[in-house]
């Protein structure tokens, strides 16, 4: 297994940790690795004194651990989108008890001081766009916008959350990925979409509200969650009522509700659904063309609820979403 190791800080920083792991002389804005392990390129900038980013592609041919330090800068903070590839999470941060959640198509959000490290298995393409920034700045810039996300990080220390990525993130992000890096104006084209995408992030944990919980107190609850949603995604075509999960996670019906809210931003069975309309979606791209099949496949018996439930998260028909894949195809 491939390991490498960083610090958490500014992207221009940690680019040079990464590179020197790998053997190689960090070149700016960009560096690539290309040998018989992995097949990866890092593009960073510090966009001011207190914003930087990086943008990562890789593909390894053996499973690859990255280790993230933790840092005595309690002012910065770090958020990792996870475009595309899968792997799993562990937060090793002492103040934070074994939590482990799956890295696919999310936000990771926390105080630079949780340590953690992530295993990508073999095979797997891989896109992540990681921005570091500093609370003085972002509760400056966006003043009064979101006052109520900035007192909760205040409160909060440590803190680590989710967020699953939505449509319009993941657009934006995939604007980020297909862009032209030889673009003359590329530095200032990515500190754009940067101010964008935090603007997007941000509105959807606003929408949380009374759901937001950056400060979780027992990180155990957490863990155990994360655990049973491990379950519920190897078991979706499965009946998963609320009784049963309880019931296997040893909560009561009330905490297990609390804390999905407090973690997803949603109710339990909102979040399975979520997760099945997901699934769906990875069954259609994988050339799964019949609708009843993929219904099946998920647990519906009546496929006039499969296709509300699909068109509610995704906003469009599964047929329609055949229908235009196969225009394209």
């Amino acid at each position: 297994m491939i390991e490498v190791s960083y610090k958490i800080n500014h992207t221009d920083i940690m680019a040079t940790d990464v590179a020197n792991a790998l053997g190689l002389e960090p070149t700016k804005p960009k560096f690539e690795a290309v040998n018989e392990h992995i097949n990866a390129s890092v593009e960073f900038y510090k966009l001011n004194e207190n914003l930087s980013i990086q943008l990562s592609k890789f593909q390894q041919k053996k499973p690859i651990k990255i280790k993230r330090l933790g840092t005595d800068n309690d002012n910065l903070l770090i958020l990792d989108f996870h475009l595309s590839g899968t792997a799993k999470l562990n937060v090793t941060d002492d103040r934070i008890d074994g939590i482990t959640n799956g890295l696919t198509h999310g936000a990771y959000f926390a105080n630079a001081g949780v340590e953690s490290y992530a295993v990508f298995p073999s095979g797997f393409y891989n896109q992540q766009f990681h921005i570091v920034l500093d609370k003085k700045w972002m509760a400056d810039f966006f003043s009064d916008e979101i006052k109520y996300i900035t007192e909760m990080i205040g409160k909060a220390s440590p803190f680590f959350m989710y967020e699953r990525l939505n449509s319009s993130i993941t657009v934006l992000l995939l604007s980020l990925f297909k862009s032209d890096f030889e673009n003359s104006f590329r530095k200032s084209f990515l500190h754009g979409k940067t101010l964008q995408l935090l603007s997007l992030f941000f509105g959807k944990l606003q929408n949380r509200r009374e759901h937001l919980q950056l400060g979780v107190s027992n990180y155990d609850d957490v863990s155990r969650l994360f655990e049973l949603m491990i379950y519920v995604d190897e078991h979706l075509g499965e009946d998963l009522n609320v009784s049963f999960l309880t019931e296997k996670v040893g909560f009561s019906e009330s905490k297990l509700q609390t804390l999905c809210k407090a973690v997803y931003g949603k109710s339990l069975s909102k979040e399975i659904t979520e997760r099945r309309m997901l699934k769906a979606l990875d069954l259609f791209e994988k050339n799964e063309n019949s609708v009843s099949a993929v219904g099946y496949k998920l647990g519906y018996t009546n496929l006039s609820h499969f296709s509300n439930a699909f068109r509610k998260v995704h906003g469009f028909l599964p047929s329609e979403y055949i229908s235009k894949k196969t225009d394209m195809e």
